[in-house]
């Protein structure tokens, strides 16, 4: 399989996942934890006033 059919792949199976199916697969990622909050093991908060996205820990 090429990476272009690989790259159509995931997108087509991204667009019919439900709200649940996304959390699922983020939370078996390690993405998030089991409250649904970015993952602290590899996340920090931002350290900038206002902004709550999420840097990743290197």
């Amino acid at each position: 399989m090429s990476i272009h059919q690989l790259t159509q792949k995931v997108k087509a199976a991204g667009q019919n996942r439900t709200h649940e199916q996304r959390m699922k697969l983020l939370k078996d990622a390690h993405i998030l934890d089991s409250q649904g909050r970015l993952d602290k093991r590899f996340f920090s908060p931002s350290k900038s006033k206002g902004n709550h996205t999420a840097h990743v820990k290197t």
